[in-house]
Order: C-alpha cells, then sequence, then structure tokens
C-alpha cells in the first residue's frame, strides 16, 4: 500500500524536501500512516513560495526546527521533488503529530539499511550520496 499525499488548498505538485546532517547522522521521519517507511522531512510547495520558503515552512511544521540555511542538491523533475542539504538551523524538534509519527538521527553510512520512501531513497542515492 502506497504512502500518497494529499493536496491541501493552495498546493503545488512539487515538494521541497531537506537531508538535515549533523555530526555524521541524518534526521529521518517517519510520516504518520506511512507502512513503517522512513522519510526525510519536507512537503508541499504552496503557490507564490519559493523552493526554499516552502522547505522552510514545512520543515518548521513538520519537525519544528527554523532552517537558517539551505544548499540546493537536486531535482528530481519527473517525481517532482527538489532536494536541499540543510547543516545550520535552531530550535528543538517538536513533531506535528498529524503528519509525523517519530523521528531518528541515523548515521549517514546506514541510512540505506532503513525502508525508506522513494523520495527518501532517490533523494539518497541519486543527489546527496553520489
Amino acid at each position: 500500500m502506497a504512502f500518497k499525499v494529499k493536496l491541501e488548498m493552495g498546493d503545488t505538485e512539487v515538494s521541497a524536501k531537506g537531508f538535515f546532517l549533523k555530526d555524521g547522522r541524518v534526521l529521518l521521519v517517519k510520516p504518520a500512516g506511512s507502512d513503517n517507511k522512513y522519510d526525510i522531512p519536507g512537503g508541499k510547495i504552496k503557490f507564490g513560495e519559493s523552493k526554499e520558503q516552502g522547505l522552510y515552512r514545512e520543515c518548521f511544521e513538520e519537525v519544528g526546527l527554523k532552517i537558517k540555511k539551505a544548499n540546493f542538491i537536486g531535482e528530481d523533475k519527473e517525481r517532482k521533488k527538489i532536494y536541499f542539504v540543510v547543516k545550520d538551523w535552531s530550535g528543538e524538534i517538536t513533531l506535528q503529530l498529524e503528519e509525523i509519527e517519530k523521528y531518528r538521527w541515523v548515521p549517514l553510512s546506514e541510512a540505506l539499511n532503513y525502508s525508506l520512501t522513494k523520495t527518501a531513497y532517490n533523494g539518497f542515492v541519486h543527489y546527496l550520496l553520489m
């Protein structure tokens, strides 16, 4: 059973996703109702937002982290996903429980051993770890 995100009013079809990196680890989140797969924070960009604004808003909503700087690393045009690396943020993780069940910091070298969403897997393989 695939996990689908429904478009809310004002959403575009494009998602901005962030790889939060700290001390050789990456932040993985488990979306509520996601068949036990892990993803990376982020979500749909709203009409009128830049891809960075969408990333900053979605990550603050989902995990409570306020991004100070994000670096663009790639775009999957076919799947409409834009990927960033985030190394500079403030705040403590506070989950939006309607969307995110849990989180974990995983050693980057072990991330692909986790059951990942297609979005997270593609981001790791095609943009982050290449």
